[in-house]
């Protein structure tokens, strides 16, 4: 691999020159990367890879439409998780796993809510290294 930056126009291996954007070529030379990583380590464990597609939409109901696409695109098939909370597609591919959610508002209203306490409990000795108190 070259560590030479290119804009727009990555070398990735197996692929040659790709034509697109730099951000999208940046990820796709970071995936070869990663596992070139992983062939070149087998004594260490191996990391947990998932990759989370966002959706954009201005409100629930364009966050699922963004949700079907992303599914139609994996060829999996859409649908609520978490108690309605939630609208998920997933795809495994190998010991990678690809997800797009979309999340209500109420339901990020309340993690937000929840999340507000998570600065005023203490515990009453500090964790040491390796977990153990």
């Amino acid at each position: 691999m070259t560590d030479e930056v290119q804009g727009g126009m990555e070398w990735v291996p197996r692929f040659g020159m790709l034509e697109v954007p730099a951000d999208r070529a940046a990820l796709i030379r970071g995936l070869f990367e990663l596992a070139a990583f992983v062939a070149d380590h087998p004594e260490l464990p191996l990391p947990k890879v998932q990759a989370d597609i966002w959706p954009r939409g201005e409100d629930f109901v364009a966050e699922v439409d963004e949700v079907n696409d992303v599914a139609a695109a994996l060829g999996v098939t859409a649908g609520f998780a978490c108690g309605g909370a939630h609208y998920r597609a997933v795809r495994r591919f190998g010991g990678v796993e690809v997800q797009s959610v979309a999340i209500t508002r109420e339901s990020m209203e309340t993690l937000r809510a929840h999340m507000s306490y998570r600065d005023n409990v203490q515990p009453d000795e500090p964790m040491r290294a390796g977990g153990a108190r």
